[in-house]
C-alpha cells in the first residue's frame, strides 16, 4: 500500500470527515487511514496510484491534484517511511 498525506484547503471544524469529501477519495481509491483539522491519511493500492498519477511514488514529493478533489484538497505528497525504535527499552519510543 502506498500512504499519501493530504492537506485540506479549507480547516475542517467539525469532528467527522465531510461525507463528501470521504466520497470522492473513496471513487478513486484512496482509502481513510485518519484526518484531522487539516489534513487527511490515505492509502491505496500500487496499481491504483500508477493509473491515478501515473508516476513511482517518491516519498515527500507533490502529486498533481485531481481535478475532484481541487475544490476540498490543496496539497497531496507520499507520506515519508516510518521506522518504530527503541532508545531506551521499556520506556522511550521513537520514530525515524
Amino acid at each position: 500500500m502506498i500512504k499519501l498525506q493530504l492537506q485540506l484547503r479549507h480547516p475542517n471544524a467539525a469532528p467527522e470527515l465531510a461525507t463528501s469529501l470521504r466520497a470522492a477519495l473513496e471513487a478513486l481509491a484512496m482509502h481513510v487511514d485518519g484526518f484531522g483539522r487539516a489534513t487527511v491519511s490515505v492509502h491505496m493500492a500500487p496499481d491504483d496510484y500508477a493509473r491515478l498519477f501515473g508516476q513511482p511514488p517518491l516519498a515527500s514529493s507533490e502529486l498533481p491534484i485531481p481535478a475532484a478533489l481541487t475544490d476540498a484538497v490543496s496539497l497531496i505528497t507520499v507520506a515519508p517511511p516510518h521506522v518504530a525504535t527503541n532508545l531506551n527499552p521499556g520506556t522511550d519510543h521513537a520514530a525515524i
